[in-house]
């Protein structure tokens, strides 16, 4: 198993202080919860590859745990999609099939669409603030090649505006499909390099916010998942 371990190094790119999600209201504070939080985070943000072994005993460590909330929280992951069984004793990373990549592109679109339409009344300056900065720190991950805060910053980004949708049903829908996308994005784009990034939509989205334009930041919001699965469409067709 690859070494697993919590990023807390200063790079990582979180959103800005006071931005910082707070836990979901819909999940109790236990051990095998904490686990499985940090362990989707990961995947939204590529940290495992496709194909990846996860083993209970290393994430047990890792988290300086018992086996038990290790053996819960993969449990659940696999119960996502985001893991998948290979045998009892054997849990990978799986594969995003072009099949699956089609509906995960379709529920996307519509799911954080919508969510972000939710969002749209909650979200302040200072949350428009936040994004710009986070936006700033994407713009020079993309210009350095630096795929993992590119990664980072691209789910931190979108998840500020969908949190503040307060939804507690459409919210744990699209976090499963990111962890499902996530790996499988963040080895296109470490394989293809920082030339794979295209310019991004977000400028779109915080300008939209700034004009107070609910219609124009859905359709950039829109167009920025549309971009980045099209990177996923395009590793799919050259590998035919």
């Amino acid at each position: 198993m690859t070494d697993v371990h919590t990023d807390n190094s200063d790079d990582a790119m979180v959103a800005p202080i006071g931005m910082e999600p707070s836990p979901p209201p819909y999940l109790p504070d236990t051990a095998s919860t904490r686990i499985h939080q940090d362990l989707r985070r990961r995947l939204c943000e590529g940290a495992f590859s496709p194909g990846e072994v996860l083993s209970i005993r290393g994430i047990a460590a890792c988290y300086d745990t018992s086996a038990m909330p290790a053996r819960e929280a993969l449990r659940w992951l696999v119960s996502e999609g985001a893991l998948q069984f290979v045998d009892s004793r054997k849990i990978i990373v799986p594969h995003l099939s072009r099949e699956r990549f089609t509906e995960v592109l379709f529920a996307r679109r519509r799911l954080e669409t919508e969510l972000a339409r939710q969002a749209f009344t909650a979200i302040e300056h200072q949350h428009i603030d936040a994004l710009e900065a986070l936006d700033d720190g994407i713009n020079r991950a993309i210009e350095a090649a630096d795929l993992k805060s590119y990664m980072r910053g691209n789910h931190a980004f979108h998840f500020l505006i969908y949190r503040l949708s307060g939804s507690t049903v459409l919210l744990p829908l699209v976090e499963q499909l990111w962890q499902q996308y996530g790996p499988s994005m963040g080895f296109i784009c470490t394989r293809w390099g920082g030339s794979a990034i295209a310019d991004d939509h977000h400028r779109e989205i915080t300008q939209a916010l700034r004009r107070g334009d609910r219609d124009a930041f859905c359709r950039a919001v829109t167009a920025d998942i549309e971009q980045g699965m099209r990177l996923l469409d395009d590793y799919y067709a050259s590998s035919m």
